[in-house]
């Protein structure tokens, strides 16, 4: 059977990445040993759920599902630093990290249980916002950068359904569906466990 490697992000507006990509510059002066790769603005997304590899049916499925996410309001996001993430010894990208907001989380909690409904099975750990702007190299040495204090805030309106291909050259990201979040239904903690994976 074959498979699709996807996920589920908020789209950031222009210039958000834009105003994102300078911050990330300045950052990357401090990669001295330059064992970051920096990723493009065009690449920056904010993972809600990542959904590994899924049939044709469950996207077919997640898609009908999805259209619902229409009646939902544009998401505000507040960034506050950029730093390697996550918080361990072997940190694996340098992230723009953001306030765990109530209509962000709220969002991701609807958006994971849509993708349950689908027949896709999540992995729980804590939901973390982030916006990967660079990756790890293959190299042992430490990376050592401060976090950088950033004050970017901004509205998200568009919520993405990605197939991810890895490549030599890094993932390709290739839209398989939109929603344009244009309503104005109020947002609501879900019950249950807030955790989730998000990995990408």
């Amino acid at each position: 059977m074959d498979t699709l490697r996807a996920f589920i992000a908020l789209e950031l507006p222009d210039g958000l990445r834009h105003e994102l990509s300078l911050h990330a510059k300045r950052f990357s002066g401090l990669d001295k040993h330059r064992q970051v790769r920096w990723l493009p603005p065009e690449n920056y997304h904010l993972t809600l759920v990542f959904l590994g590899n899924v049939t044709s049916g469950m996207v077919a499925r997640l898609s009908l599902l999805m259209e619902a996410l229409d009646q939902r309001s544009p998401v505000p996001l507040q960034f506050r630093e950029l730093s390697p993430f996550p918080f361990s010894k072997s940190p694996k990208v340098v992230a723009a990290l953001l306030e765990r907001g109530l209509a962000l989380i709220a969002l991701q909690e609807k958006v994971a249980q849509i993708s349950r409904s689908a027949g896709i099975p999540l992995e729980r750990r804590r939901f973390e916002p982030h916006v990967t702007v660079g990756r790890m190299g293959r190299t042992r040495k430490p990376l050592r950068l401060p976090p950088l204090p950033i004050f970017l805030s901004g509205n998200s309106e568009t919520v993405v359904l990605y197939e991810s291909e890895l490549t030599r050259q890094g993932a390709a990201y290739t839209p398989l569906m939109e929603v344009q979040l244009e309503g104005d239904e109020p947002y609501v903690r879900a019950t249950g466990d807030p955790r989730e994976e998000i990995t990408s």
